[in-house]
């Protein structure tokens, strides 16, 4: 087996005393003659590889190691040529020939290591004999007197692969007190903090060597990552800019720095780093990726749309990666539901099936979209198909109860979901799913019942307290209801759908409001372009009389979710409050063509004929 070692720097010339051990290790029946004219080809050998005759080279080791059998550090010396030719089966030979004679002959060891070092790491799967190996004979040559770079930064990768942190860190903390500025040291202790989780210090060992190799980009991006694990994001979100200030040309640190500014919700600085990646990767799919999250971020859907159909366009024509494709085409058509083109949704989710066909994911969205657009049809055979292969998966039993309740076959509905639960029991949604068709079906008392004994089950699950929250809300026990999210806000403050919840609750009732704004607002904080969340912010401030503060987040929410019938009647009733009639009309129209959850036809029609009486005056 022929492999490169050059990166490991395996061996340079033989050192003085290495020298003197090749000569002086000689066998008591050598004749004086013997050891010197085999020291003599050991000389000649050196010379000949320096000149570039190899084969020359070797053959004066050889003649040197007849001459003088018992002598290790001739061995050694050929094992150490053998290697800087990458002929790793002849340099263990040899080496193996070296630690005959002498079981402690460093030189041997050393070269014996990093050739098994080398041969694991050339492979897709590591030999573990081959590690193993790599580290006994590196233990075995490690001189903490004399130290040598490439030794300890072997010795301290092959430590952090095989999950050994702590000797990772004294094995290089060693060399580190002789080389301060060995910055692959510096990296790979980092590496071995990271090991066990110690980001701290990770990120002290990555700014050491970003000191020490301030243009090396790699190291600045791994010290972000170690910030934002050490829960500092705002310094990591500083060393990223500063090095996309350093190297603009550099798309992965802007691709980094897009990474983090989604994950800090600051989605207009988000955006601006994914356009750079895009700018500088054109059918950069992973630029595209993060930039249609910013733009979700910010519920400009249609931005997004836009955004994505020259990529997507590009990528078919390039053959890109298929799980890539499909997950562009996922968002986009998530962009499309949201503004309510559901047939084109469809269409998206099935291209996006053509590139994956068996991504359960996909079908389960689709099956979503059609059953919003109405396409009964469509959702029964493809939620068919994919229960041929899954049949008591609990996310398409789950959508075959919802295709039931669309057609109106509710009792067939609730045995789906009463199957899906015997069969997951130790799955929370499954109890949430059975009793959010029993409150569909006005069975109140059976979906408290199944929830409460989930609650039991699953103490600790807010998912399972939310949904019981909801359904005494809807059955209008609002006590009972405030109780359960209170219970959730108890073990998550930060659960921002709760906070919404419980606040639009009061908000609806005309109940304490103040407390509502506020509940509100810290939901906004969380998840600060959510139009639902802007609607109940509105809708708190209008139960207020606080119009002019009610228009801004209502009018945010309007324009966001232009089908949401219950948004659209909301800023009816502003406007019409406002004196506006005109707008107020039009915002009931857009109530009345939209998804009509939750809308009273007759009140908004009511409305809109006092509207037009007023107008008429």
């Amino acid at each position: 087996m022929r492999l490169s070692i050059s990166a490991l720097l395996v061996v340079g010339v033989l050192t003085t005393a290495s020298t003197a051990h090749a000569q002086s290790a000689t066998s008591q029946d050598s004749s004086f003659e013997d050891r010197a004219a085999a020291y003599h080809a050991f000389i000649l050998g050196r010379s000949l590889e320096g000149g570039g005759d190899i084969d020359g080279a070797v053959a004066a080791y050889e003649q040197a190691a007849e001459l003088d059998p018992a002598a290790s550090g001739i061995w050694s010396e050929l094992a150490a040529l053998y290697a800087r030719q990458s002929q790793a089966d002849e340099a263990i030979r040899a080496g193996d020939a070296a630690l005959e004679r002498d079981p402690d002959d460093n030189d041997a060891h050393r070269v014996l290591g990093l050739v098994y070092a080398a041969r694991a790491g050339s492979r897709d799967a590591p030999s573990p004999e081959d590690v193993d190996r790599a580290v006994t004979h590196l233990e075995r040559a490690r001189n903490p007197q004399a130290p040598d770079a490439s030794l300890y930064i072997t010795l301290g990768r092959l430590y952090v692969s095989t999950r050994q942190p702590e000797k990772a860190i004294e094995v290089l903390s060693e060399i580190l007190d002789v080389e301060p500025q060995f910055t692959d040291a510096l990296v790979m202790l980092a590496r071995a903090y990271e090991s066990r989780g110690g980001w701290d210090e990770a990120a002290a060992a990555y700014e050491r060597a970003v000191l020490y190799s301030p243009r090396r980009a790699r190291y600045r991006r791994q010290l972000a990552n170690a910030l934002v694990n050490a829960g500092q994001p705002e310094r990591a979100r500083a060393a990223l800019q500063e090095l996309v200030g350093m190297r603009p040309q550099d798309a992965d640190g802007w691709y980094a720095l897009a990474d983090l500014e989604l994950d800090l919700d600051d989605y207009d600085a988000a955006e601006a780093a994914a356009r750079q990646v895009l700018d500088l990767e054109p059918d950069s799919l992973r630029g595209a990726y993060v930039l249609s999250r910013a733009l979700g971020g910010k519920s400009e859907y249609q931005a997004l749309i836009d955004a994505l159909a020259p990529v997507l366009r590009l990528a078919r024509e390039n053959d890109a990666a298929p799980g890539q494709v499909a997950s562009l085409l996922q968002r986009l058509s998530f962009a499309h539901q949201t503004l309510g083109d559901f047939d084109l949704a469809a269409d998206t989710l099935r291209e996006a099936l053509d590139f994956v066909p068996s991504n359960l994911g996909l079908q389960a969205q689709l099956v979503q979209v059609y059953l919003e657009a109405g396409r009964l049809e469509d959702a029964a055979e493809l939620v068919a198909r994919a229960q041929e292969d899954r049949p008591v998966n609990l996310a398409l039993m789950r959508l075959e109860a919802q295709l039931l309740s669309a057609r109106g076959e509710f009792g067939d509905a609730v045995a789906v979901l009463e199957r899906a639960r015997l069969a997951h029991l130790d799955e929370p949604v499954a109890h949430v799913a059975l009793a959010g068709v029993y409150s569909e079906q006005d069975r109140v008392d059976d979906a408290v019942e199944v929830l409460t004994e989930a609650e039991e089950r699953f103490p600790e699950n807010t998912l399972v307290m939310f949904q019981l929250g909801a359904i005494f809300e809807q059955s209008q026990r609002y006590r009972e209801a405030e109780g359960a999210f209170r219970r959730v806000l108890d073990r998550n403050p930060d659960d921002a759908a709760t906070l919404n919840y419980l606040g639009y609750m009061l908000a609806e009732r005309g109940d304490r409001l103040d407390e509502s704004v506020e509940l509100i607002r810290r939901a906004l904080e969380l998840d600060p372009n959510n139009g639902s969340y802007l609607d109940s912010l509105g809708w708190a401030y209008f139960k207020q009389d606080e119009f002019e503060l009610a228009e801004t987040p209502l009018r945010a929410a309007s324009d966001q979710l232009p089908r949401n019938s219950v948004i659209q009647d909301h800023m009816g009733d502003l406007l019409f409050r406002l004196g506006r009639y005109s707008e107020a009309i039009g915002a009931w129209e857009r109530a009345l063509a939209g998804d009509g959850d939750g809308l009273d036809l007759t009140m908004v029609e009511g409305k809109m004929r006092d509207a037009r009486a007023r107008l008429e005056r």
